[in-house]
């Protein structure tokens, strides 16, 4: 069946008085799992994901989506779909839109941007999804500045000079001995003001080999730079953030989405 739902907001946010931004759900995916014999390993848990193509001038101009709250999910034998809480899905940080590759290659066209919304198992005799009702917010990119720690060597923490408008904190610690390869980093704030951070050496060669990201109970992002060779006195952390991001509040109610 296919479906056309074509919604027209009032958005409020920072520039803007009034948007339309379009929505029709374009994919769903649902994945069921019986365990017949528990052999102890994890793996991906049941889901149902749901894709939404936006479209309208402040879809195409924003870069990313997040702050998604869910008011009502429900199929048609009336149960809940609002997902309980996923740390592997945190619904209020902001990410990439889902087909942002795709969006980017000129050989694939042009293609509406697009978000993912995990929820809950539908009942199995379900056939559709009534009324899936909430908002999500769309980010543009914004002004990017960079900001720069030096003089990392020696143990302890120091703060990165981040503009006092991005509303994002980065403390680095780093560890003690000459043979350092690591340094942490503790995220406060809008972490998605954060669009890249890693270490260079003296001739400006980047010297970090990527992120691995972590967060405990609703607490600070904790992130860890793993370098190429031991930290020196030469290396500097080098941050760029977003500032003056126009942000979209798209809310969205939908109805009778099929299910698969």
């Amino acid at each position: 069946m296919k479906l056309c739902l074509l919604l027209s907001f009032v958005v409020v946010a920072r520039f803007t008085l009034q948007a339309a931004v379009g929505i029709i759900p374009t994919r769903i995916e649902e994945t069921r799992t019986l365990i017949l014999v528990d052999d102890k390993v994890s793996r991906t848990p049941p889901s149902l994901k749901l894709t939404l193509s936006l479209s309208g001038p402040e879809a195409e101009s924003a870069v990313r989506y997040g702050h998604l709250k869910l008011e009502e999910v429900v199929d048609d034998k009336g149960t809940s779909l609002i997902p309980t809480k996923d740390t592997f899905h945190e619904t209020a940080k902001f990410r990439d839109y889902s087909n942002a590759f795709f969006r980017r290659s000129k050989a694939t066209g042009k293609n509406d941007p697009q978000a993912e919304l995990n929820l809950a198992l539908p009942a199995r005799a379900a056939t559709k999804i009534s009324r899936l009702r909430g908002s999500l917010d769309l980010a543009e990119q914004g002004t990017i500045k960079t900001v720069e720690l030096a003089d990392l060597k020696g143990a302890g923490k120091k703060v990165l000079p981040t503009p006092a408008d991005a509303g994002v904190g980065i403390t680095a610690t780093m560890g003690s001995g000459d043979q350092t390869r690591s340094i942490g980093l503790e995220i406060t704030g809008d972490e998605s003001a954060l669009e890249s951070i890693e270490v260079l050496d003296a001739a400006g060669a980047k010297v970090s080999n990527g992120v691995s990201s972590w967060a405990f109970n609703g607490g600070p992002v904790q992130k860890t730079l793993t370098l190429r060779q031991p930290l020196d006195s030469s290396m500097k952390i080098v941050a760029k953030i977003a500032v003056d991001r126009k942000i979209t509040k798209v809310p969205f109610d939908l109805n009778n989405i099929m299910l698969p």
